[in-house]
């Protein structure tokens, strides 16, 4: 890996976002993720809907926040 920074054009900057999921039981997962920068995180939980066996419905799907993250 090279750790020689690649010129950045006048008015860009790097942005570090990151995330570290655990799991908290059945299909319900919880994620802290924000911007170190900033200092601020956020938890997220998600589960999967009774379709799955062990979903109870009890938060948003994975891909209920990927859908949104997008709209955004």
């Amino acid at each position: 890996m090279n750790n020689e920074q690649t010129p950045k054009a006048p008015g860009f900057r790097d942005i570090l976002v990151t995330a570290e999921a655990s799991s908290i039981e059945k299909w319900r997962k919880q994620v802290i993720a924000g911007q170190p920068e900033t200092g601020r995180f956020y938890a997220l939980i998600s589960d999967e809907g009774s379709y799955m066996p062990g979903g109870e419905g009890s938060a948003p799907t994975p891909l209920t926040y990927f859908v949104s993250g997008m709209a955004l």
